[in-house]
């Protein structure tokens, strides 16, 4: 190996490596983050936002099946297999593409979008804390409660600290939220049945034919309080759409670039269909029912005026723990790219000012719309991702060069440039004129970005070809991969034994308690009121294990992650 080539090596940052091989992760890994990710505090205002679509019930469970299949195709066949092939962050790769310049207008343009939807969780979350001081709930986009800011700028502080000083840690706690907040949504569907029934008065649900006649009657009952009627195509294109900036717009690379397989992207049906089919479902029996109980229309209500009607304080507990696990993932890649645009600053000292922007901005109500907040960041990204998946799987097949303007030494691809640009304008433009629903924009974006940057691309230097480029190259990757793969050889994997194990024994069986206790209060053994404050010491009782099983464990991770920066500090290379 020249002495250039790992002179490159070792000049790289560490965040433009490649995933090592001891680094890569089994499919249970990706099954606990897709659904602490997809399981969280969206689900309690989309679930809501899809009754006030004005469906049918055949709509929604139609609709929601089928596009949450699109999406899952699209996180395996599109981000999971660029992910696995290249093990590159989005950001590392679209610098092979875009440039080095073009790449930071997308870090930019990315990192407001986040921005927007981590406000949404931490505001979200303040709901539930809302409820608990008995403030007003805000129905203003501006707040009208000096408390509720402080609520918010509290909980902000709080989950800006914990992304500064401990991400890892609390990435691996926020896994462990996700078979509780399973439960909670299986033992809150359970629950509120009843509620519902005795609400309406409607009867005793004997057949899947009754429980579709209640869904049809008292939730999606084709009328709205927001003058929406949609249809089946317009929730198919929702449920795909919702998550287009993560897998068509390859947001889910920094992840999946872990996994052995690019078929671990079929992990995320545990988000899609777990998350965003029942989840959402459930969610929109807990909206309706409780706007019946509280006769009150359902845009007048908050998560945590829903969630405590029904469930008490481990509805509230369930909707803060839910905003808390999509704030601090989605802080974390905020201050990745932004780290790229502005990387004199440290990591830490970017998430405190990050999180203060973001904190700030969750003050405002109307950050809580997450729907369109997902919908908009897609079709903001859809193009930049598009251009990718050409260069990766078109291109080679027409016999275009992948990486040409990497190879021709440009720091800003113009046609990519142009494309993404058309991408927003067409979409946006086509949307706000209300030319077509921003749930069916999908797909004509697609289309046209794909044949726009193909043909610019090709009169731009991708029909060329770049031999040299190309072996010199693949010297350098080939390099950088073994380099990354000595600095990881000393790792230890992050495993559970002795102690932390019969801690998350113990977590399991109280989980097991507490879906036996709903049970028996859906079955009329056991009151609504005593079910409610079982429920809150059973769901802290799980917390308290697991996370003290969680602590024990991660110590043990800790000397490998010292040996690993020891090397990189020494410059410790790897033998070519």
């Amino acid at each position: 190996m020249s002495q250039n080539v790992m002179d490159r090596v070792r000049a790289t940052p560490r965040c433009d490596w490649p995933v090592a091989d001891k680094e890569q992760s089994g499919i249970g890994s990706f099954i606990g983050l897709y659904g602490g990710e997809h399981i969280a505090a969206t689900e309690f205002v989309i679930g809501a936002t899809l009754v006030q679509f004005g469906c049918k019930a055949s709509d929604i469970l139609i609709g929601l099946f089928i596009g949450n299949l699109l999406a899952v195709l699209s996180f395996t066949f599109f981000c999971a297999k660029i992910a696995t092939d290249t093990r590159l962050t989005l950001y590392s790769y679209l610098g092979r593409i875009f440039g080095g310049r073009l790449q930071k207008v997308y870090n930019i343009v990315l990192g407001l979008g986040l921005a927007a939807l981590a406000a949404a969780g931490i505001s979200i979350s303040a709901t539930a804390i809302r409820r608990i001081f008995d403030i007003p709930i805000q129905l203003n986009w501006y707040p009208t409660s000096a408390k509720f800011v402080l609520i918010v700028l509290v909980l902000g502080a709080v989950i800006t600290f914990i992304v500064a000083k401990g991400f890892e840690g609390v990435s691996k706690f926020a896994t462990t939220c996700v078979p509780w907040m399973i439960a909670l949504f299986f033992v809150g569907l359970i629950v509120t049945l009843p509620q519902l029934l005795d609400a309406t008065g409607y009867g005793a649900i004997r057949s899947p034919g009754d429980f579709l006649s209640l869904l049809n009657t008292h939730v999606w009952n084709g009328s709205s309080e927001t003058g929406q009627h949609l249809g089946v195509l317009h929730v198919i294109g929702f449920a795909w759409t919702c998550n287009l900036a993560w897998h068509i717009g390859l947001n889910d690379m920094p992840m999946l670039r872990y996994a052995k397989n690019y078929k671990y992207g079929y992990a995320s049906a545990v988000g899609m269909y777990i998350g965003h089919f029942f989840a959402w479902i459930v969610a929109g029996v807990f909206g309706a029912t409780a706007a019946i109980i509280l006769n009150t229309p359902l845009t007048q209500l908050d998560p945590g005026a829903v969630t405590f009607t029904l469930l008490g304080y481990t509805g509230l507990l369930a909707v803060i723990i839910a905003g808390w696990t999509t704030a601090n993932p989605t802080i974390y890649r905020i201050v990745l790219s932004f780290n790229v645009v502005f990387s004199k600053v440290s990591q830490k000292r970017m998430t405190y000012i990050l999180g203060t922007i973001i904190t700030v901005a969750a003050c405002f109500p109307c950050v809580q719309k997450a729907d369109a907040i997902l919908v908009y960041l897609g079709m903001a990204v859809e193009g930049a991702g598009v251009i990718c998946i050409c260069e990766h799987f078109l291109f080679p097949r027409i016999g275009f060069t992948r990486y040409w303007n990497e190879y021709r030494h440009q720091d800003f691809n113009m046609p990519a440039a142009i494309a993404w640009g058309v991408s927003i304008v067409f979409s946006f433009g086509l949307v706000f004129a209300g030319v077509i629903h921003r749930n069916l924009i999908l797909v004509p974006t697609f289309v046209l970005t794909a044949v726009l940057y193909t043909v610019l691309a090709g009169l731009a230097g991708a029909k060329e070809k770049y031999p040299a480029q190309e072996a010199d190259a693949a010297a350098y990757r080939t390099a950088l991969q073994d380099y990354a793969n000595t600095m990881h050889q000393d790792d230890i994997p992050f495993t559970v034994t002795g102690v932390a194990l019969g801690l998350r024994v113990v977590a399991f069986i109280v989980l097991a308690a507490f879906v036996g206790s709903g049970i028996v209060c859906a079955l009329g053994g056991l009151g609504l009121e005593a079910f409610k404050a079982l429920s809150i010491v059973l769901s802290l009782g799980y917390f308290v294990c697991n996370g003290a099983a969680l602590v024990i464990s991660l110590k043990k991770t800790t000397k490998s992650e010292v040996k690993t920066h020891q090397k990189i500090q020494t410059g410790k290379e790897a033998t070519p």
